[in-house]
């Protein structure tokens, strides 16, 4: 006899020969295995964003290393260049050429030290003397009749030499030799005039003839009382006209003292 089916599941139902308990017993291990499936989802969903979370930072955090490392490099590179100009220089110096630097420089230092004692020894007894002993002296007036200003700090004798000076020697008499030229200068002048002194007078030679470049007398001794200026009247005459002097000025001499 052939059985007649209503729908497919009461075929497939005949063919496992399924009972209604089975069947639920089917039904609640699907529903068990879609509820752990559902779980393991919503746990691998939860902690997704944690995790992308973490790798922005790490990625962050490595951009930011590598930052750091290009300026490091950077750095280097300039540090690299600095040691390069300072070797460009020259050798650096070793131990023993900078400790005999230093031993020279200590031994200058010591040398220098001693100079300065020296020189202060003898800036004072500079002074010492100075103070024990100065003399001032000057020339007033015109040629012919000069007047000497002298100051010293000790009292006593002293004596002048008056100096009259041509910028351009004085021609003597065309003169060819010595003799002639001392002749010439000592016979111009006027020895009946008033004041003559002892004329003395200095010759020079140009390879063509000769000149007087200088004359000088003394004027004898003064007395000088200490620490006080004193004037000496110095009137000189019987020189020739051309023997005006371009400039004129005078030495001072402390006098022998007897004893």
């Amino acid at each position: 006899m052939t059985h007649r089916y209503n729908s497919w599941t009461d075929r497939i139902s005949d063919k496992m020969k399924l009972d209604k308990p089975a069947w639920m017993r089917i039904g609640l291990t699907v529903g068990l295995a879609v509820l752990i499936s559902s779980m393991i989802l919503l746990g691998v969903a939860v902690t997704k964003g944690p995790y992308n979370e973490d790798m922005a930072a790490v990625r962050g955090n490595v951009a930011g290393l590598g930052a750091k490392v290009n300026v490091l490099s950077a750095n280097v590179t300039t540090i690299a260049g600095y040691i390069n100009s300072i070797l460009a220089l020259g050798p650096l110096a070793t131990k023993a050429q900078v400790d005999s630097a230093a031993s020279k420089a200590t031994a200058n230092a010591g040398s220098i030290s001693t100079l300065q004692t020296r020189m202060s020894g003898a800036e004072a007894r500079i002074t010492a003397v100075e103070a024990d002993n100065t003399l001032e002296v000057y020339l007033t007036g015109t040629s012919g009749n000069y007047t000497l200003h002298a100051k010293s700090s000790d009292a006593g004798n002293f004596t002048a030499n008056v100096n009259l000076v041509y910028a351009d020697p004085v021609s003597a008499g065309n003169a060819t030799t010595y003799d002639e030229a001392i002749q010439a200068f000592y016979g111009s002048i006027n020895w009946t005039a008033s004041a003559v002194p002892d004329y003395a007078c200095t010759l020079t030679y140009n390879s063509t003839a000769w000149g007087v470049s200088q004359v000088w007398f003394n004027i004898g001794t003064f007395s000088l009382a200490a620490n006080n200026e004193t004037t000496v009247g110095i009137a000189f005459g019987g020189l020739n006209s051309t023997y005006e002097p371009d400039f004129s000025y005078v030495e001072v001499f402390p006098v022998l003292k007897n004893g």
